[in-house]
């Protein structure tokens, strides 16, 4: 099945904990036994951000990982500081508010449509996108926007967004309202993006 690679968690000393969102079974967590042994052939096929195709073995307490082929790296973005900042950050926030074994397929279509827009546009403006990716994930968990003003965050491409020229005043603003619109419906604190939030 096909997965972006959410994190990776050390628990023993060749093992991880492996979150990963698919598009048919929503966000899942495996354990990747080995993975971290040099002869491990999954390894390098689970970098966090990458598009995977995976076997998952059922088990008693915790599934597991038999197979993962890359289906795409975004090399553009693992070469560029700005992009890979950006980038962590949307897959932690998105790691830290979906429940396991809820699948969504439009969340994943966002994760892949925003890492797809990152690794090929030449320019990002990081605050941008970062507010726009909180409007549209909580709009894609099916929370309205009252504020009319915001509206155009959630409805336009992620090419709008990055083009969106804002002044600072506003950019801030939205920053803050994004946050606290999210924050009002995860009922958790949001981490920081650009300490605006």
């Amino acid at each position: 099945m096909l997965a972006i690679v959410l994190s990776r968690k050390n628990i023993r000393e060749y093992d991880q904990m492996i979150s990963l969102y698919t598009r048919e079974h929503g966000k899942v967590e495996v354990l990747a036994t080995g993975i971290k042994k040099i002869t491990s052939k999954n390894s390098s096929n689970l970098e966090i951000l990458s598009l995977v195709e995976i076997d998952i073995a059922k088990g008693k307490e915790v599934d597991h990982l038999t197979k993962a082929q890359p289906v795409k790296i975004f090399k553009e973005i693992l070469s560029d500081f700005d992009k890979i900042f950006i980038a962590n950050y949307i897959v932690k926030l998105a790691n830290a508010n979906l429940l396991t074994h809820q699948p969504d397929e439009k969340i994943f279509n966002l994760l892949l449509s925003f890492l797809e827009f990152l690794n090929s546009a030449p320019e990002i403006n990081s605050l941008n996108l970062a507010t726009g990716f909180i409007f549209k994930f909580w709009h894609c968990l099916g929370f309205g926007l009252q504020e009319e003003k915001y509206q155009i965050w959630p409805m336009s491409s992620w090419q709008e967004i990055n083009e969106l020229n804002l002044t600072e005043v506003d950019q801030k603003k939205s920053s803050e309202f994004a946050c606290e619109y999210a924050q009002a419906h995860s009922g958790q604190k949001l981490a920081r993006f650009v300490n605006f939030c």
